[in-house]
């Protein structure tokens, strides 16, 4: 059994990920929320909900609601104000805990040491914040698994940077730094592997619960990417970093190199740094992914919407 905490700002791609890893037989030991894609309330209304919508009880943490020093914004132009487009959507019944997400984060890394897992795919203040509160989470704390950053410097909140990084430069810059076991895959990677329109139609005649709820809450940010990023489909950045996760053979190519998160307040706040040459004369920090198996990824997509 492995065991998981995922770490989200959560919007459409969020839930899905959640749900593959529930549908691939992880234990997942708490969602920890944190300040990103939509308003932070929403955030954690989107996460009880989706627990609900699969019939699952899992602990939902709520945790910072704003990066360690500098601003943010919210995108809700790029996943809708609800986050899964402009609904608005509450719980019925499921509440989040009382416990804050750093405490959890620790908590659950003593009670699995070496076992757990950090699934990554929102702002790195949570985790950051948890390795400021007790450093020893680093050799607790088997792997960490980042949905951020770009490979080579094509981003999408400014020229450079990815939003995941942007919103909190500085935590990032504490977690790439702190001695983690960290897998990368960039924005500028995942934007190569859409699901394009022939698999948007596969997927709509798919006769399932699961697969009408994939189409209804992605309809908003496939709309968005297509016409305002130029992507030419759905973008996975989550999700495929999830998949990544769960199955070594989604990745088609990688390297460990060393990477640092720049965080002056200048033209490339938040630009992932990597030092392709070896120039800085540093030990390796990260496994980059560079290439994705498409196949392998929307077999695990396709299976993840015949759930029921």
């Amino acid at each position: 059994m492995r065991h998981f905490i995922i770490d989200c700002d959560t919007a459409e791609d969020d839930i899905m990920s959640l749900f593959m890893l529930i549908k691939n037989g992880v234990s997942v030991e708490g969602v920890t929320i944190v300040e990103g894609n939509i308003s932070y309330e929403q955030e954690i209304n989107n996460a009880l909900w989706a627990l609900e919508f699969i019939g699952k009880e899992i602990p939902v943490f709520p945790g910072s609601d704003r990066p360690i020093v500098k601003e943010f914004r919210s995108v809700p132009e790029v996943h809708g104000k609800g986050g899964i487009g402009d609904e608005i959507v509450k719980p019925s019944k499921l509440k989040p805990q009382s416990k804050k997400a750093v405490d959890a984060i620790v908590e659950i890394s003593d009670r699995y040491p070496g076992e757990l897992e950090f699934l990554a795919i929102s702002p790195l203040t949570n985790l950051a914040l948890a390795y400021l509160k007790d450093k020893s989470i680093v050799d607790k704390i088997k792997k960490v698994w980042v949905m951020g950053g770009t490979a080579w410097g094509r981003g999408n909140i400014t020229p450079v940077a990815e939003y995941n990084i942007w919103v909190d430069p500085d935590a990032a810059k504490i977690v790439f730094n702190a001695g983690f076991d960290i897998t990368m895959v960039p924005w500028d990677v995942i934007i190569n592997y859409p699901i394009n329109d022939k698999e948007w139609e596969e997927i709509k005649k798919i006769n399932t619960k699961m697969a009408q709820f994939y189409i209804k809450i992605y309809t908003h940010y496939r709309q968005y990417s297509m016409e305002k990023e130029k992507i030419g489909g759905t973008p996975h950045p989550d999700l495929i970093t999830t998949s990544v996760a769960l199955n070594k053979n989604v990745i088609a190519k990688s390297e460990k190199q060393t990477v640092d998160i720049e965080n002056c307040d200048c033209l490339t706040r938040g630009m992932t740094v990597i030092d392709f040459l070896g120039l800085w004369g540093k030990k390796p920090n990260v496994e980059v992914v560079y290439e994705i198996n498409k196949k392998e990824f929307y077999s695990m997509l396709t299976d993840l919407l015949n759930w029921f």
